[in-house]
């Protein structure tokens, strides 16, 4: 399975100490479908945090198959910490949330701005603090 690069369309992309960073080749695609610099202008997405990849889930969660991450920070904020109050991080979370959208590959989309699955809203709990990105 390919690697999540180190960079993806100019934006920088660290992995947390327990993400497994190979991941389906569909997910990777979705990734630089949605993420890039000027994502939402006039704000500007430099780095984007994987805390979560393929790993610490167990089947049959869309990680443990490689086909899913979770986006902890953006830019070194925390979405936690940034989501709502802070104008950048609710503006790329939220643009980096809706073109996911329209990724034909989409399978999950869940985060503080949306939860939708295959394209349909979908209820599920938490997901305040990340956004998680899941390919068919």
């Amino acid at each position: 399975m390919p690697a999540i690069p180190a960079n993806i369309n100019g934006v920088q992309v660290e992995l947390g100490p327990q993400a497994n960073n190979d991941v389906s080749a569909s997910l990777i695609v979705g990734l630089q479908h949605c993420i890039r610099p000027n994502i939402a202008p006039p704000h500007y997405l430099l780095k984007i945090y994987i805390s979560s990849a393929a790993d610490q889930h167990v089947m049959p969660s869309r990680h443990a198959q490689h086909k899913a991450v979770d986006i902890s920070r953006i830019n070194n904020i925390k979405i936690a910490i940034g989501y709502p109050g802070e104008a950048a991080t609710v503006a790329i979370v939220n643009a980096i949330q809706n073109v996911f959208e329209t990724y034909s590959g989409r399978r999950e989309n869940f985060g503080p701005h949306l939860k939708r699955k295959l394209g349909l809203n979908f209820s599920v709990p938490g997901h305040h603090d990340h956004i998680h990105l899941s390919v068919n």
